[in-house]
């Protein structure tokens, strides 16, 4: 009888803590979610000093991976505009939490000498 009590009393601790560590990881896990906007445009500059592959080259490679940290799958390339700033898209809109974790990622992440500045992020 102590044996059956005994592995009764371990199943339901280790049945606590399981569900202890799974409410844990749900509860700090980020699950994403898209704004209530069609789309999100974000502009952005790069700074690539001694980077020689370009500043287009530079613009790609931080946005796919800033976008990809995010788990987005419908981005847009970005795309070089008259006055040196590139712009990009995602779809569907970023929410507002999401889109400060973009704008970090493009501000704070340098990526081979790259370094990046964004000048706005809009949804529409």
């Amino acid at each position: 009888m102590r044996t059956v009590r005994n592995l009764v009393i371990l199943l339901i601790v280790v049945g606590g803590v399981l569900f202890g560590v799974h409410t844990l990881e749900e509860a700090t896990e980020y699950h994403g979610g898209s704004g209530e906007a069609a789309r999100t445009t974000v502009v952005f500059t790069v700074d690539g000093k001694r980077f020689n592959h370009g500043s287009d080259l530079a613009a790609t490679t931080l946005w796919e991976t800033c976008v990809g940290t995010l788990g987005w799958r419908d981005a847009s390339t970005p795309v070089r505009q008259s006055d040196g700033s590139y712009v990009a898209e995602v779809r569907p809109s970023l929410p507002g939490d999401t889109r400060r974790r973009l704008r970090g990622c493009l501000e704070d992440l340098t990526l081979d000498r790259i370094r990046g500045s964004v000048v706005r992020i809009a949804s529409s």
